[in-house]
């Protein structure tokens, strides 16, 4: 059942209502959801008001095509699970993800901006559209180290090839083994990326000062802490890059691969 979080934040069901076996809720208002558990309901559409869930779970629910002031797929500190749940369509761009766990979840034609998963899980999930300037996290991150029990995030057979990444990142020991990534001159895929970029540095190292020197080493410094981070291979976007110019990055990405 659907409770109000305040005499004057109702949250309801529309009675009765269906629309393609799912339980219709009013998105009209602001929607925070706490220890629930929904199953084939209905969130799609929602404008110009904001959602957020605590220590919930969602078993074949729709958030498709959902246009948030903000969202917040797991609040607080206690987890919230999806499972085979829809969000396509979605345009998301003030995102907290907390301690949120998707397992089978379809994120096809979204726009997502801003999704700095520190403590969430993705589990053979399906993505397409754009993710701009986000994080994937390997292990539990940051501040939320301090509330959530576990240490590392569960991140695999997530298909991300038909998704345009623009500035995003994997880190903290993501098997990118595991997932299905974009391909295309605007991304590099670097194995054993340590031991190559260990190989670049040596190389330029031995050469005297020079412009290209210097971009190189500036070039490093973000890579090589992700590497001593745990991420054992790098998946890079050329516009991650914005201390560099575009030619520079060129010449740079064209050497490691």
């Amino acid at each position: 059942m659907l409770r109000p979080t305040s005499p004057d934040e109702t949250i309801m069901f529309a009675t009765g209502a269906k629309s393609k076996g799912y339980a219709m809720v009013d998105t009209s208002r602001d929607i925070f959801l706490r220890h629930e558990h929904q199953v084939a309901v209905s969130y799609a559409g929602l404008r110009h008001a904001s959602f957020g869930a605590l220590g919930c779970t969602f078993e074949g629910c729709d958030f498709s095509n959902m246009r948030p002031d903000s969202i917040s797929f797991a609040s607080g500190r206690e987890p919230t699970q999806y499972r085979q749940c829809r969000f396509d369509g979605s345009r998301f761009k003030k995102v907290i993800a907390g301690q949120a766990r998707f397992e089978k979840c379809t994120f096809l034609d979204v726009d997502i901006r801003g999704l700095f998963a520190h403590s969430a899980e993705f589990i053979d999930c399906v993505f397409s559209g754009v993710l701009r300037t986000s994080v994937f996290f390997g292990r539990v991150f940051g501040n939320d180290q301090k509330d959530v029990p576990r240490t590392v995030n569960e991140f695999r057979g997530n298909d991300f090839s038909a998704m345009k990444f623009i500035d995003v990142g994997f880190r903290q020991g993501i098997d990118l083994s595991l997932q299905r990534l974009p391909e295309g001159d605007g991304y590099l895929y670097l194995r054993n990326a340590g031991q190559k970029l260990a190989s670049f540095r040596q190389k330029y190292t031995q050469q005297p000062p020079s412009k290209r020197r210097q971009e190189v080493f500036e070039f490093l410094k973000r890579p090589e802490e992700e590497v001593r981070d745990g991420q054992v291979d790098l998946f890079m976007c050329k516009d991650s890059e914005p201390l560099l110019s575009r030619d520079a990055v060129d010449a740079i990405w064209d050497e490691l691969r």
